[in-house]
């Protein structure tokens, strides 16, 4: 199950509500909670990986509890109680017509029983309820502009160690983007269409930078990012990062050599490093650096440690830009 939409991720188990409170009031310790071996698991990085966690919850928290208090400011305007705001505000939705419900079961007649036949009420009510919940959105949307709601809370920042070898962009720049990502993830794919605007809105604003999470489900993964590696030893990783997330690109072995030539690296090096598992290790250093910053899906995105998660529109990252741009300003003065 994917719990954030737009993310590749293995199965999770979520703690209980109390239970995350709970763990959010304990002191950050070094200490040991569990080994295996020679692994030895502290109770900080415990607490790290929890921290998005908690903070997601916070976050939608604090956005009911600001939907309940507008809903109360505007039933005291109209004089009426809070939970009758919405259907006050959305008034009557007009009926379906019955063009637009035979237009309805004629685009997905292969996916409704019977082609759709017989269905023309249970259609007609569905476009009623989609209908009813796009006005209640609308609403909604035009009440909180109305009060405009000022979200003070802030996201927890993390502190992202490890190689920042590939990389483009000044070292400099006010904004570093340091992705964890999967070449066999969809979610990765649709998420460089948002960093390549990132990349034209803000030039040399942001620095971006690749770290490897291959996820275990991901068998190609793996080896795709050691043919990354392999071409960054050449100086083409970002051409074959581009290559490797097109659509049509095959991740198998013989591919990936193949993808060597298009990126016009010298073959018999690329075979030789590429066969030799040279860059496996590299792959879990990220891997398990990844891990220990609650990383659990791809893609993971940490913009000067503002974290975010899965394929988002540019928009996402535009705000946290934007608000990272503002306190750099404030810095100055």
């Amino acid at each position: 199950m994917n719990f954030i939409k737009g993310c590749c991720r293995p199965h999770l188990v979520w703690l209980p509500l109390w239970a995350m409170v709970f763990l959010l009031a304990l002191p950050v310790h070094a200490e040991p909670v569990a080994k295996v071996g020679s692994w030895v698991l502290t109770l900080e990085e415990v607490d790290r990986a929890l921290a998005a966690k908690i903070h997601e919850m916070r976050e939608k928290k604090v956005q009911e509890l600001i939907l309940e208090h507008v809903l109360t400011l505007k039933g005291a305007e109209l004089k009426i109680a809070p939970e009758q705001v919405v259907d006050k505000l959305t008034g009557s939705v007009a009926t379906p017509s019955d063009e637009a419900v035979k237009a309805f079961i004629q685009k997905n007649k292969e996916q409704l029983p019977n082609g759709g036949e017989g269905l023309e009420e249970q259609v007609k009510e569905h476009l009623m309820d989609e209908a009813k919940k796009e006005a209640e959105g609308q609403a909604l949307t035009k009440l909180l502009q109305q009060y405009a709601p000022e979200m003070m809370l802030k996201a927890p920042r993390f502190t992202v160690p490890g190689p920042q070898d590939l990389s483009k962009g000044d070292a400099k720049a006010a904004i570093t983007i340091i992705e964890f990502s999967d070449f066999e993830c969809p979610y990765c794919r649709r998420a460089q269409a948002a960093l390549k605007k990132v990349q034209e809105v803000y030039g040399d604003k942001v620095r971006m930078v690749f770290r490897h999470y291959p996820l275990p489900f991901h068998t190609k993964a793996p080896k795709a990012s050691e043919a990354a590696q392999c071409a960054a030893d050449q100086g083409k990783f970002w051409p074959m990062h581009d290559l490797l997330f097109n659509e049509k690109s095959s991740l198998e072995l013989a591919d990936l050599k193949k993808a060597a030539t298009t990126v016009g690296l010298d073959q018999a090096v690329f075979d030789k490093c590429l066969d030799s598992g040279k860059h496996a290790a590299r792959i879990t250093e990220d891997l398990t650096q990844g891990k220990k910053l609650g990383v659990t899906g791809t893609p993971t995105f940490f913009v000067n440690g503002v974290r975010i998660v899965g394929a988002q529109p540019f928009e996402k990252f535009k705000s946290v830009i934007d608000d990272e741009l503002k306190e750099k300003e404030k810095e100055k003065k």
